[in-house]
């Protein structure tokens, strides 16, 4: 009754990384849940101990929280590693170019900025 069957694989997920996930925060982004949730308590303790009533004060504790995950949301879920870096950069550059095209700054922006100083040609 026993022929000879072939071993079959079965896929699964135990080869790759264990990352941790909670709701839309994967990976790096637990942390800041978990530091979400700490300011969430700070604030929370500090405004109720000076008097503020509880639904204000549970407002503004959620506030960064929601911030963070927004955040998570926007540039960290489904995007290259590096986004929320280059968007930033790219924020910066527009911001320079539009302060020369006002007058503000008296040269262009560079795109790309080396750290060293540029050697002078010498004839």
């Amino acid at each position: 009754m026993s022929a000879n069957l072939p071993f079959q694989l079965h896929a699964n997920d135990n080869a790759r990384e264990a990352t941790p996930a909670v709701w839309i925060f994967q990976g790096r982004a637990v942390g800041l849940l978990v530091l979400g949730v700490a300011i969430f308590i700070a604030l929370f303790r500090v405004l109720t101990a000076i008097d503020i009533d509880w639904p204000a004060a549970l407002v503004i504790s959620l506030s960064p929280l929601g911030f963070m995950t927004i955040v998570v949301h926007l540039l960290v879920n489904g995007r290259p590693p590096s986004y929320a870096r280059d968007l930033t950069l790219l924020a910066i550059w527009r911001l320079r170019v539009w302060l020369y095209m006002t007058g503000a700054l008296d040269r262009p922006p560079e795109l790309w900025v080396r750290m060293r100083k540029p050697i002078h040609p010498t004839l």
